[in-house]
């Protein structure tokens, strides 16, 4: 099956599967995932790692690569040099897939609902995220815990297609970005930019979040 072919297969499997399925998806394409999709991925993650250099100089720092899925991310932010980077995701094979690169320390299978993390609260120094907010994948919900599991002082790197704010029903019509809002005015972090990659082309367009834990 051709790149493009099995790229638009895989998400279509997203979209006529309700969340509690996602993980199976995932589990069963983990050994082909990166040849399905890392060369339509790279422009987010580069986006997200470009961010974690410029606000995050120790590269000690411990990082949460949230919804790692098979790894591409945390490779990048391990070439960029950061060395202290846990992978969390809610498919097991996935997660195996994390091991085989040998560039995490510590690995976490849970599956993401409106339930509090098993995480201990202020553990990391920031997160990264890419392409985690899709179609039934993460629930906004999530970003309460994010402000939760960081420590003050820490970033959250949030970066996905921006079309997906748009057309996935737990996210468009203000929803996330009234989610960010809503936390903002608690106190729970701040605002620091936003950017968006193709501003002219709107399929090929990603967002990045970025927000500072207070």
């Amino acid at each position: 099956m051709a790149f493009p072919e099995a790229l638009f297969s895989l998400r279509k499997k997203f979209s006529v599967v309700n969340k509690w399925k996602i993980c199976k998806v995932y589990d069963n394409h983990a050994t082909d995932f990166d040849e399905i999709v890392g060369t339509f991925t790279g422009k987010g993650q580069n986006m997200t790692i470009n961010a974690l250099n410029e606000l995050v100089p120790i590269k000690c720092s411990r990082i949460l690569d949230f919804a790692a899925c098979t790894g591409l991310l945390g490779v990048k932010a391990h070439r960029s040099g950061f060395t202290n980077i846990d992978a969390f995701d809610g498919s097991q094979n996935c997660i195996e897939e994390c091991k085989r690169r040998d560039i995490y320390t510590n690995f976490i299978v849970e599956f993401v609902t409106d339930a509090p993390l098993s995480i201990v609260s202020d553990t990391y120094d920031g997160i990264i995220c890419s392409g985690g907010f899709a179609l039934n994948h993460l629930p906004i919900s999530v970003l309460s815990e994010w402000t939760r599991i960081v420590k003050p002082g820490g970033y959250v790197i949030n970066t996905f297609p921006k079309k997906w704010k748009d057309v996935e029903p737990m996210y468009n019509e203000g929803k996330f970005d009234n989610e960010l809002q809503r936390l903002e005015k608690e106190g729970k972090w701040t605002f620091v930019r936003k950017e968006l990659s193709d501003p002219e082309n709107y399929e090929k367009c990603y967002i990045i979040y970025i927000h500072q834990i207070l």
